[in-house]
């Protein structure tokens, strides 16, 4: 007897530790934390930014005699011939070779300097630019990019010879598509 009643007795201290854990919590509200203007700060700053690239690309495109076009991935290009209808995609195998200069034509690397690349598109590590603009190129074609920094180096540049929030001029030469991915 005394044993059913220590099993009793532990029955109810346990079903009521049960009842006491089944109380609903009470609800959680988002953390607020004391806006000290650092966001609004940052917008303001992005565009500034942003409005000063643009600034330099328009003049850049001012004067020279290319057609550039803007893309709707935030930079502009220009082809200069035509000789296929088929664009790089990816998981296609390329070669192709490219210089980078400033906005001043001053050239930053030359094709000598990078050196001709074989890539498969979508698996190489590129900056963004570049990798767009080739997406929109044919086997056989030259094009020219202005790039802004958001799709070049960005705000660390290529902590070498890029600096930071540089916006570039690509030339790009697409030699050939060496396999065609379907």
């Amino acid at each position: 007897m005394q044993k059913n009643l220590k099993i009793l007795l532990f029955s109810l201290v346990l079903a009521s530790g049960f009842l006491v854990s089944c109380k609903k919590a009470p609800p959680q509200y988002p953390t607020v934390y004391s806006n000290d203007g650092f966001l609004e700060y940052s917008k303001k700053f992005n565009k500034q930014l942003k409005d000063l690239e643009d600034k330099d690309i328009q003049i850049y495109i001012q004067k020279h005699e290319e057609d550039f076009l803007p893309t709707n991935a935030g930079f502009y290009m220009t082809r200069t011939e035509m000789v296929n209808v088929r664009n790089v995609k990816d998981f296609d195998t390329i070669r192709f070779n490219y210089q980078i200069s400033n906005m001043q034509d001053s050239i930053i690397y030359s094709y000598d300097d990078i050196g001709n690349q074989l890539i498969v598109m979508g698996q190489a590590s590129m900056i963004p630019g570049i990798e767009y603009g080739l997406k929109r190129m044919s086997e056989g074609e030259y094009a020219k990019l202005l790039v802004p920094s958001s799709l070049a180096y960005g705000v660390d540049g290529d902590r070498k010879n890029i600096g930071t929030d540089e916006p570039l001029v690509i030339e790009i030469n697409l030699e050939d598509i060496v396999n065609y991915e379907k």
